[in-house]
């Protein structure tokens, strides 16, 4: 029998979290031709008393090894091609490796297969689902008032003096602040008497400002501006949950897991920013690791839905990223991980790109006009799907 009429004896059978289950028998004289193959393989690997590794003779091989242990070996080569022609016969996208069971294995027998195998979910969007963001209003950002202008030069201010003192531990402003003196904590508060002088020559020293209205004007637009910001980012993130809602996705174990290892592996950079180890962080909040992974399953399943989701979109909208926008974000991302894999690098960077472009459609903005260079996260270079 052909590949592709073993293939047609398989049995199909869908399982919960987009899996797939096939089952069937490999005829034993499609196995046997490749027990030769299977003895070299332990050959190359297998030393004995009076052979040098890799002239051990097959006939000994065998022996050591045992015929069970040369028929799996041999199973285990068939399935390379086999797993392959059985996927494509059926039109199964399969993603990751799959779980190869043999379930009965004698000599001269049918081998029995079982395979499980995550496949890439079926997509649904909802009715109208172009016009999700319509309906979903980006909050009004009131202006600024002088209270919060002061209260941010506040927070300068000390910000500066705090910097002062640990430039200078001798001079007057450090020595004539009492509570400074009696305490080494980093946040503690700084008197307002010991607070730099909120005047013109203040604000020239900070950067660019001719004067202190200056400051307070620039300091306002900025504090407007982040704000719109926060806005349009709260007003995204309705929309993205809209979207979720209305497209249920059964999302694979192994997608799950994907975004799992991200959250993780940026926390752990998190913590060492702040010079403590992962394991005395886990001492710290008292849980394993697992415990953390736990808490952090649910955002992972939704970050990985949302990815499939967005793919879907990008698909229906034909949505692709300029080649030109990806060179300039990974010339700037080598710049800083200069020990990333290019390759991995730039589907890290397309994927960002167009999740953006596609997060932008979403909102109604026209995405047929080129984007400006803009700065991306490239935190994790090495992991996508």
């Amino acid at each position: 029998m052909t590949n592709e009429e073993i293939a047609k004896t398989f049995t199909q059978k869908e399982l919960p979290d987009s899996e797939v289950e096939l089952v069937g028998e490999i005829p034993f004289e499609s196995i046997a031709p490749l027990e030769t193959k299977a003895l070299e393989h332990f050959q190359t690997e297998l030393e004995l008393p009076g052979f040098r590794k890799g002239h051990v003779p097959l006939d000994m091989v065998k022996k050591r090894v045992g015929e069970i242990g040369v028929l799996e070996e041999a199973v285990e080569l068939f399935m390379r091609d086999f797993y392959v022609t059985l996927v494509d016969s059926r039109s199964i996208d399969a993603v990751g490796r799959p779980s190869i069971s043999i379930t009965k294995l004698a000599p001269g027998n049918p081998v029995g297969i079982t395979i499980r195998t995550a496949v890439y979910p079926n997509v649904e969007l909802p009715k109208k689902w172009s016009e999700i963001g319509k309906g979903v209003e980006i909050e009004t950002v009131p202006d600024i008032l002088d209270a919060e202008v002061d209260e941010a030069l506040t927070s300068i201010r000390r910000a500066r003096a705090k910097a002062d003192m640990k430039g200078d531990a001798s001079s007057e402003s450090v020595s004539a602040a009492p509570e400074i003196q009696s305490s080494t904590n980093p946040m503690a508060p700084v008197a307002e008497e010991n607070l730099p002088a909120l005047d013109d020559a203040f604000a020239q020293s900070l950067g660019q400002f001719t004067d202190l209205e200056d400051l307070k004007t620039k300091l306002r637009e900025n504090m407007k501006n982040e704000k719109q910001q926060q806005a349009k980012d709260k007003r995204r993130g309705k929309i993205v949950e809209a979207l979720l809602e209305k497209t249920p996705v059964a999302v694979p174990v192994i997608f799950v897991e994907s975004e799992l290892e991200k959250i993780i592996g940026q926390m752990k950079e998190d913590v060492s920013r702040f010079g403590m180890s992962y394991e005395d962080y886990l001492k710290q909040v008292n849980k394993t690791e697992e415990d953390v992974r736990q808490d952090f399953r649910e955002q992972a399943r939704k970050r990985a839905q949302l990815q499939i989701v967005l793919n879907k979109v990008a698909g229906e909208q034909k949505i692709e990223v300029d080649k030109e926008a990806v060179d300039h974000e990974m010339q700037h991302a080598l710049e800083h991980f200069p020990d990333a894999r290019p390759d991995l690098l730039r589907i890290h960077i397309e994927t960002v790109l167009r999740n953006d472009k596609v997060l932008r459609f979403l909102e109604g903005e026209d995405i047929s006009a080129p984007a400006s260079h803009e700065e991306h996260d490239h935190s994790d270079p090495n992991h996508t799907h």
